[in-house]
């Protein structure tokens, strides 16, 4: 009995690798830019796995192998490939009824007693369920309970945001005007990509001299634009942090890029909202927008900005009229482009790698290549001292607990234990 179950488990466990190994090839093939899908869709996309790869399009062959009827696995087919290889129109239609006035409907005296338990407790409606089971015996699901609550008010009917976001993105689809314009950050890849594939853009306050900085007065406005991959950048300076003044320093800084622009990168900012993002929209660039308050997110004009302090503002670069300090941060973006070495380009200047990859591409995509090899093991280093250093801290932490709830340790134990805590650098000296 005993070998006939482990023959059995084998057996089923060798028929789960194999549908898995079908699945991982199935999603590879027929949905390459990886499309949320339920497992109806799924275990469908299998079937045509099989259909197109393994059986060479025999509808009837792929239809005895999965154990369904010709016309089935014919209608799926169709309605595939109608869609344009689209695996999301795999997805099983709804089975809600059009019309449910004849429903049954539970009784009039359930209906007050949800509603008398919601106004007394304001519980939500699993907990309203659970409680009416437990104290009444009235077995109720939850979502009926959820649709009474609707029904009588007894639920603000706003949309969270999530639903929010979804709906208004389906609001965009529908519509004939296409908007390249997305709530999140661009992907890594096309960051060293081609000049102008990715640009990023950030504003940055620059204290005015003699100035407090207790008002938006007290301040300039940089606005930078950098390319991701060629490092060349343009900077303007504004006296108001608005969408209309960006947009006008964006028309002056593309002027002194010397290539097309693609794609933006910006923060959720107000300058980079109304005039300006229409602007953008005109152009036809893409624009992506960075997670809220991450500024990794745009690492390489925040990069930038920090230059600008050590090496421009702090070493007398700071002026006192508006117009002065316009020509000196134009002079500044001269040397960034033209003079100054990056250790990202292989300590070229931005526009003598730029001159590079249009001369020598592949030379051009080594360098990139080594300096993402380097970042890659500064991560994985800094990623281990980190680790080291948790469990360090950990440890620490295990003992001063230790010390404090035993009292065999005493007064002397638990300070050693403190001064261990310290030292890990888990809390410091008051």
């Amino acid at each position: 009995m005993l070998n006939r179950n482990m023959k059995y488990d084998l057996i089923k466990e060798v028929k789960n690798n194999l549908i898995k190994s079908m699945q991982i090839k199935a999603e590879k093939l027929l949905n390459p830019y990886n499309y949320y899908l339920s497992s109806e869709a799924k275990k469908r996309l299998r079937w045509l796995y099989l259909l197109y790869y393994e059986k060479q399009g025999n509808v009837t062959q792929a239809a005895n192998r999965i154990g369904i009827s010709r016309q089935w696995l014919s209608e799926i087919k169709s309605i595939f490939e109608s869609h344009n290889h689209d695996p999301r129109s795999l997805e099983p239609l709804s089975r809600a009824p059009h019309n449910t006035s004849k429903r049954k409907r539970i009784s009039k005296m359930v209906e007050n007693r949800i509603l008398e338990v919601r106004d007394k407790y304001g519980w939500g409606k699993e907990k309203i369920s659970a409680f009416l089971n437990t104290e009444y015996r009235i077995k109720v699901h939850h979502n009926t309970v959820n649709k009474y609550l609707h029904l009588h008010k007894r639920i603000d009917p706003r949309l969270s945001l999530k639903n929010f976001k979804a709906f208004e993105d389906k609001k965009q689809r529908e519509s004939e005007k296409t908007i390249l314009k997305v709530k999140f950050r661009p992907p890594s890849k096309i960051k060293d990509y081609l000049p102008g594939a990715l640009i990023e853009k950030d504003m940055k306050y620059v204290l005015k001299i003699g100035k407090a900085g207790v008002s938006k007065e007290d301040f300039w406005y940089q606005h930078g634009a950098i390319d991701s991959f060629t490092r060349i950048r343009a900077t303007e300076i504004s006296e108001n942090p608005n969408s209309q003044e960006s947009t006008q320093a964006f028309e002056e800084m593309e002027k002194r890029l010397p290539f097309k622009i693609a794609c933006f990168n910006t923060d959720n900012g107000s300058e980079n909202e109304k005039e300006f993002s229409e602007k953008l929209q005109k152009e036809n660039i893409f624009h992506f927008y960075s997670n809220t308050g991450t500024p990794t997110d745009n690492p390489r004009i925040e990069r930038s900005f920090l230059s600008d302090d050590l090496e421009f503002y702090n070493r007398g670069g700071l002026c006192r009229d508006f117009q002065e300090q316009k020509q000196a941060l134009r002079e500044w973006d001269d040397i960034w482009n033209w003079m100054r070495p990056h250790q990202a380009l292989g300590y070229l200047s931005p526009m003598r790698f730029y001159q590079l990859w249009k001369e020598n591409p592949e030379r051009a995509y080594q360098i990139v290549e080594k300096w993402q090899d380097y970042l890659r093991r500064q991560r994985v280093r800094q990623a281990q001292s980190r680790k080291i250093k948790r469990k360090e801290q950990i440890e620490a932490l295990m003992q001063f607990i230790d010390a404090r709830l035993n009292k065999n340790k005493g007064l002397k134990g638990l300070q050693e234990a403190k001064l261990q805590l310290i030292n890990c650098q888990l809390c410091s000296v008051a």
